[in-house]
């Protein structure tokens, strides 16, 4: 009978893995609060300021350009291009933002809370709660305290406290976890 013996980087990178996975995916005591608060919250308004902006009678979508900042709530987004993408009258639901969806793109910075994350595009659905932030010309960054993460993409699925980052052809996913961030999770 062979013994296949585990060389000792793979336990090691599967300790980080395991730890990584635990960071990420534990969610902060204020969002747990908020979610078990009131689970029907309102939609947050959305206030944007531009240098443009352009909207057509017809269309659902809206185009601001040219340092774009929109807040809302407790985020912030800052980019060069921002076009908001509503929903009709057939298709949205009671109780529901009549905002659909969000793409950023240039230089996109997004601050929520402790969180600061680095992109050239992001596209958040309202819906799904979910914010896809993607890098092709630099890697797409996540920050909280020192801590880091960054690939090609990052989805960040809100609802779920659940964060997925992909690596690309030629750079692969990295992370950095500063030992003083003390249960921070990215």
């Amino acid at each position: 009978m062979n013994i296949l013996k585990t060389p000792i980087y793979y336990n090691i990178y599967s300790v980080s893995l395991i730890i990584l996975l635990l960071l990420l995916t534990q969610p902060s005591f204020a969002a747990q609060e908020n979610k078990t608060a009131d689970k029907k919250q309102p939609p947050a308004d959305l206030k944007i300021t531009s240098d443009k902006m352009v909207a057509g009678k017809d269309q659902s979508m809206v185009e601001f350009t040219g340092n774009v900042k929109a807040v809302r709530a407790d985020s912030i987004l800052l980019a060069d291009s921002l076009k908001v993408f509503f929903h009709t009258s057939k298709t949205q639901k009671e109780d529901q933002s009549n905002v659909k969806r969000i793409l950023a793109t240039g230089n996109v910075e997004y601050t929520e809370g402790a969180r600061k994350a680095f992109s050239d595009q992001a596209n958040y659905d309202t819906a799904e709660e979910i914010l896809i932030l993607t890098g092709e010309q630099t890697q797409a960054r996540l920050l909280t305290g020192k801590s880091w993460i960054s690939g090609k993409k990052i989805t960040l699925f809100k609802t779920q406290d659940r964060v997925v980052v992909e690596s690309s052809e030629k750079t692969r996913v990295e992370a950095f976890f500063d030992a003083e961030d003390q249960g921070g999770s990215l």
